[in-house]
């Protein structure tokens, strides 16, 4: 991981669960912890790591101060809309996501 300075602000995209998932969710509680705004999206496989106790990792980036949305696309078709969210994770769609890669300055990671 390079030297960030303070202020960076990053969207990360994640679309696997798993372990390497969960050292992705590590890199970016680190990036949060370093004091760069840092948004992390779960589409695909990655919405499993949303669902309440499926992550360890999540949890830890939520307190490093980072901010986390769910696509609420796949949670219904994955028939997981109803099911219970780590808390501070809120529900997005793809619009927004367009929106966010956009704007200006933004470091984009997508996995």
């Amino acid at each position: 991981m390079t030297q960030d300075r303070p202020g960076e602000q990053y969207l990360l995209v994640e679309t696997q669960s798993g372990g390497t998932a969960e050292r992705f969710l590590a890199d970016a509680a680190a990036l949060a912890d370093a004091g760069g705004r840092v948004r992390l999206f779960l589409a695909a496989d990655g919405v499993a790591l949303g669902i309440r106790g499926a992550s360890a990792g999540l949890p830890r980036f939520l307190g490093a101060g980072g901010q986390v949305w769910i696509d609420e696309f796949t949670l219904a078709h994955r028939a997981l809309h109803a099911a219970p969210l780590t808390p501070g994770v809120r529900t997005s769609g793809m619009g927004d996501l367009a929106d966010w890669l956009l704007e200006p300055g933004t470091r984009v990671v997508w996995h």
